[in-house]
């Protein structure tokens, strides 16, 4: 990149270096260069303090002294304008703003103190809580316009808006989940809050112009940000994917009600976080091409590199659409020097919030700091550093101590100032540069831009909608990507019945549009009368829901357990059609998520994000995971083949295009409805026409027909916790007359302890032992191994009995990866083999141990592992331990407690780590206490490490860093983090015992 315009006095001491970076100097006014970029237009951006803590993980934070700016030319010498401090008076804050189409409105959000004596239309104007605007400048013209607050709410906040063609409203992010928090998991009302139980979720929201008829849209179990209107009329937004091992954002769309929500792109592409994703303009060189920023999780000030990304062609990085576009592309960095994508240093700086220019040129505003360290605490530009410094700062590997010990530091405020860059000459000129201790973000053109289409609301089934109910059907769950996870790759030989050599029967696709080499031959999959139809093996979809993590929750960490997957709740199930078919209603505006189950009651898969249907809203997909090119597999000739060896009651009623599942519900309407346990009868091989049965299951709490039935507590509304329905199984008396236990042989603390007596961590010893493993032991020294994990030197482990890790890169099935499945069911499925060698099969003299568990109790057991082996799924039961607690000052927590957390434990490890496409290993498991410097989602994940203000010692807050070593395994530690008496300790102590009345 070449970097042009003024120069503060931190750039100007590096002018003479080949990397002129200037984000540094004056605020308003002239500027020393009267750089004039060709096709100047006024712009609107935000000056914030650089104080604030921005990570894509926060949905809005704020700090005193931001305001909204228009500048009446995107040059520096132009003048330019603060016309928001009349509202402000300097203690509030802007963001987001957005201009109309046709140029003349600017709509934005903005945060000031109620005690601010601005007012609006008579009354007070601030309301203490982030609030959209509309600044109107059709007659007073750019700085004589009038103000209109859209949003009054005190106790919500809404950002992130942009208008809706046609003047049909608003689309908006907000945390005042105006629907879902009526209508939260287990029959409660109250708050969600993100997966990292940090702050109040941001979802998409719309309202109508003047304000009224607000809307909750999307139903993230974690934030919706970024929303704009593409001109095909969708919305695109930046969606937080995040369940279990998955932890990103990544570019979704939607119709603006909500309906048609999918990802359009980046699932499982290079870089972790897209943010501000916006269409280049349509008529210029990268027509149809996306911009957006891409940066991690967090540490970057929620700054990264500027990619380009080609969505019409792409649905992932290297996935094109159809075989005529190159393999390799999507995505693409459009600065000459790479900016870094992930954490770390990025020696050529990073940018934030661009916005492409219709107007022909390509061009890009955008917000842009350099690179610049403190050094013997000075600070200088990374260009000026020696290689060795560069190389040090950005080494992954290094410990805390050695980071905390060097002279040169990565922790220089954010001074992002405004850019105006083109990618087809590499020039970065500057065009407004903030004061000292502010940035300027958010830039965008004021002036007209062709209105997007309007797109008409998605017709929806009236009876379903008033039920509060959506309909969605899967036309083969054998319809999968090019990874295959419905297909080989998740299968193993213990899944082949007998005289099968393969499960999923294959063909070449005739569909033109179609990138891979084989596909499920669906016409043999559904015929009775081929060796395919018993071969097939998805039997029932299981339907979970999240259990959103309550706000103000003392103890919620101890209750969830060992693993990254938040609290859930099972639905229900339904069956799947021998063509991988199924069809079934499910509630509306709730978070839901799916997985293919095997004839045992184990999932294939692991769904790692959150989908939804809108009420009404009958939603098809082509598979599950089906890629998103050509038609579906099912569909055609392949759908409307009737199979040979099918009953003809049911391949007369077939109609054209119908999957088998449609055939079905349409002449059974009740199997639409989800059942609560897993039974299958096969309906459709005529025996008489060489159809071959596939055999009956049936899988029941209650009991089925051989029996079996669980004798301990049966879990109630699909909620599994481990206390109450898991541990009970290690005591029930089995053998030869009923004699034996599990408890009987595996109670040795050194081996499988399956005792229920209660560890230092407040669980069941035998919880404990299975979800975490033993530490791997050096046969050279007899010294555990260790490995660096986040800047802290920690054990390495074993694999532990129970699975819990799943990521976009790695989601097969909880159950089928876990040793213990393996062992009760006698079966190898997806565990490692060191696993097994770890974790041997019991010997010749002991127990068959795949027949001491009955059906009922497996499939128990499954459920449990498969929806991440927590602790507790119900943060209302009584003994989780989970309680809403309002005694504990957030004031004092500011003030006095949380300098001392920032100090030890948010500059070092706990900190937001996201995901790339590959499994989360490297990374702490157990570190869910989760700090980005946003002080409201820092309080409220303290809260969750608190488990008893009336005994505060015992609490994870004060005990985990007291002990030594912290974290648990850590290497070469003499002194605890949080010493016991000190004063520090003594602080956090007596803030939390305030809360004991």
């Amino acid at each position: 990149m070449k970097y042009l315009g003024g120069m503060g006095a931190l750039a100007l001491a590096t002018a003479t270096t080949t990397v002129g970076l200037v984000a540094c100097g004056s605020g308003s006014g002239t500027d020393s260069a009267t750089v004039t970029v060709q096709g100047d237009v006024p712009i609107a951006y935000v000056m914030r303090a650089n104080t604030i803590s921005m990570n894509p993980t926060n949905g809005a934070p704020s700090a005193p002294g931001g305001d909204l700016f228009i500048r009446e030319k995107s040059s520096p010498s132009a003048p330019e304008h603060n016309i928001t401090a009349q509202f402000t008076q300097g203690k509030g804050d802007a963001s987001d703003p957005e201009v109309s189409y046709d140029g003349k409105k600017i709509i934005f959000s903005m945060k000031c103190p109620a005690s601010n004596t601005s007012t609006i239309d008579g009354g007070p104007a601030c309301t203490g809580a982030w609030n959209i605007w509309e600044y109107d400048m059709t007659k007073g013209g750019l700085t004589a316009g009038t103000f209109k607050r859209l949003t009054s709410s005190s106790g919500d906040d809404d950002v992130d808006p942009v208008y809706l063609p046609g003047g049909r409203g608003v689309v908006f992010s907000s945390n005042r989940q105006t629907k879902s928090h009526v209508n939260q998991a287990l029959g409660h009302s109250y708050y969600a809050l993100d997966e990292y139980e940090r702050e109040r979720v941001f979802n998409l929201h719309m309202m109508d112009v003047d304000g009224k008829n607000i809307t909750q849209t999307s139903f993230n179990q974690s934030h919706d940000r970024n929303p704009v209107v593409r001109p095909n009329g969708d919305i695109m937004f930046s969606r937080w994917d995040h369940v279990g091992g998955r932890n990103h954002f990544k570019v979704f769309r939607a119709k603006p009600d909500g309906t048609d929500m999918f990802v359009l792109y980046g699932a499982h592409s290079e870089g972790n976080s897209f943010l501000h994703p916006r269409d280049m303009d349509p008529k210029g060189k990268y027509a149809g091409f996306l911009s957006s920023d891409l940066m991690p999780l967090s540490r970057t000030h929620e700054g990264g590199g500027l990619v380009f990304i080609d969505a019409a062609n792409y649905s992932e990085q290297n996935t094109p659409v159809n075989p005529k576009v190159a393999s390799v592309g999507g995505q693409k960095q459009m600065t000459e020097n790479a900016l870094n994508l992930g954490g770390g240093i990025s020696k050529y700086g990073r940018i934030t919030t661009p916005y492409p220019l219709w107007d022909g040129t390509d061009r890009v505003l955008l917000a842009y700091k350099p690179c610049a360290v403190t050094k013997d605490g000075v600070e200088t530009l990374c260009a000026n550093l020696p290689q060795a410094d560069l190389d040090r700062l950005a080494d992954d590997m290094r410990l805390n101590t050695e980071i905390e010990a060097d002279s040169v530091k990565d922790n220089v405020r954010p001074n992002y100032a405004i850019y105006m860059f083109d990618p087809a000459t590499q020039q970065m000129r500057v065009v407004a540069t903030p004061p000292a201790g502010f940035m300027y973000t958010d830039p965008v053109a004021i002036q007209e831009r062709p209105e997007p289409n309007q797109v008409d609301p998605t017709n929806v089934d009236p009876t379903l909608a008033a039920a509060n109910m959506g309909l969605l059907e899967v036309r083969s769950v054998y319809d999968t990507d090019g990874l295959g996870r419905m297909g080989d790759n998740v299968i193993t030989a213990a899944d082949l019945p007998a005289g099968c050599t393969t499960a999923i029967a294959k063909t070449t696709p005739t569909d033109p549009e179609d990138t891979r080499s084989q596909v499920a031959d669906i016409s043999k999959i559904k015929d009775p009368a081929q060796a395919a139809y018993g071969c097939a093996p998805a039997r029932f979809i299981r339907v979970v829901r999240a259990v959103a993590p309550v706000q103000s929750s003392m103890g919620l960490r101890s209750a969830i357990g060992e693993t990254d997957f938040e609290m859930q709740q099972i639905l229900g199930y339904a069956p799947i059609e021998p063509d991988g078919s199924f069809k079934l209603q499910v509630p509306a505006d709730t978070p839901i998520a799916l997985a293919v189950v095997d004839s045992k009651g184990r999932a294939f898969q692991t769904h790692t994000n959150w989908i939804q249907v809108r009420p009404g809203e009958r939603r098809t997909c082509d598979g599950c995971h089906s890629p998103r090119r050509g038609g579906a597999l099912n569909s055609g000739n392949v759908a409307n083949s009737i199979p040979a060896g099918a009953v003809d009651s049911l391949s007369t009623a077939h109609m054209a295009g119908e999957t088998q599942a449609g055939t079905r519900t349409r002449l059974n309407p009740a199997l639409l409805t989800l059942s609560q346990d897993m039974v299958y009868d096969d309906v459709w091989a005529d025996t008489t026409k060489g159809g071959v049965k596939r055999a009956s299951i049936e899988m029941r709490y209650t009991g089925n027909s051989t029996g079996d039935k669980l004798n301990t507590t049966i879990p109630t509304n699909g909620v599994i916790n481990y206390p109450d329905h898991i541990a009970p199984l290690w005591t029930v008396a089995r053998g030869v007359g009923g004699a034996d236990t599990c408890t009987n042989c595996h109670s040795d603390p050194l081996k499988l302890n399956l005792a229920s007596t209660i560890t230092g961590t407040g669980r069941m010893a035998s919880y404990e032992r299975l979800m975490v493993g033993d530490p791997v032991i050096d046969p050279v020294t007899g010294l555990p191994q260790t490995r660096i994990e986040e800047g802290v030197p920690v054990i390495v482990r074993q694999p532990a009995m129970v699975s819990t890790m799943a990521s976009e890169g790695d989601a097969d099935g909880l159950s089928r990866q876990s040793r213990l499945v393996e062992i009760l069911w006698g079966e190898n499925l997806k565990a490692g083999a060191d696993t097994r060698t770890l974790h041997p099969n019991p010997p010749n003299t002991a127990p068959d141990h795949s027949k001491l568990l009955n059906l009922a109790e497996k499939r128990l057991v499954a459920e449990w592992i498969d929806l991440g082996g927590k602790y507790y799924n119900d943060p209302f039961n009584s003994g989780s331990g989970v309680r809403t607690i309002n005694t504990l000052s957030q004031t004092t927590f500011e003030s006095q407690v949380y300098p001392i957390i920032l100090a030890n434990c948010a500059t070092t490890c706990h900190q937001a780590i996201g995901s790339n496409g590959q499994s989360t290993g490297t990374t702490f498991r157990q570190n869910r206490y989760v700090l980005t410097g946003d002080v409201e989602g820092d309080f409220n994940v303290t809260l969750t490490m608190i488990s008893d203000v009336c005994s505060p010692a015992s609490s994870y807050l004060l005990k985990k860093p007291s002990t030594v070593p912290h974290p648990a395994g850590a290497t070469g530690q003499t002194a605890a983090v949080l010493p016991v008496g000190s004063a520090n300790y003594n602080t956090i102590l007596n803030w939390i015992q305030s809360g004991c009345h």
